[in-house]
């Protein structure tokens, strides 16, 4: 299952009783997994998504992540998603890919089928 960094648009928590009870506080970003509940909330507008997620993300190591950072929201957001991003996982795991480069063909004279008369 995806995991997801999530907040609500507004002062308002929403309740996935459905998905294992999960929660997206009021006041805060809540890491969440991904569910047809809140793919439906993303699309009344309701949700908000800051990034995905590697899998051993939890809400709990993202509350430490806002104590450390004393009330500085972006800062622990920041931090948070670069220690636990699906972007920093990919980036880990795999060495970017260069592009091949490959000789342009080039075309003959002949080849464009139009001639002048």
């Amino acid at each position: 299952m995806i995991k997801l960094l999530a907040e609500t648009k507004g002062s308002f928590q929403l309740h996935d009783l459905a998905h294992q009870g999960q929660r997206i506080h009021a006041r805060r970003p809540s890491v969440i997994e991904n569910s047809h509940f809140i793919q439906d909330r993303i699309g009344r507008g309701q949700v908000r998504i800051i990034g995905e997620l590697k899998a051993e993300a939890t809400d709990e190591a993202f509350v430490a992540y806002m104590k450390e950072a004393e009330g500085d929201m972006q800062f622990a957001i920041d931090a948070f998603m670069a220690e636990y991003g699906a972007e920093a996982a990919e980036s880990a795991d795999q060495p970017r890919k260069r592009a091949s480069r490959k000789p342009k063909e080039t075309k003959t004279e002949g080849s464009e089928g139009g001639a002048d008369a």
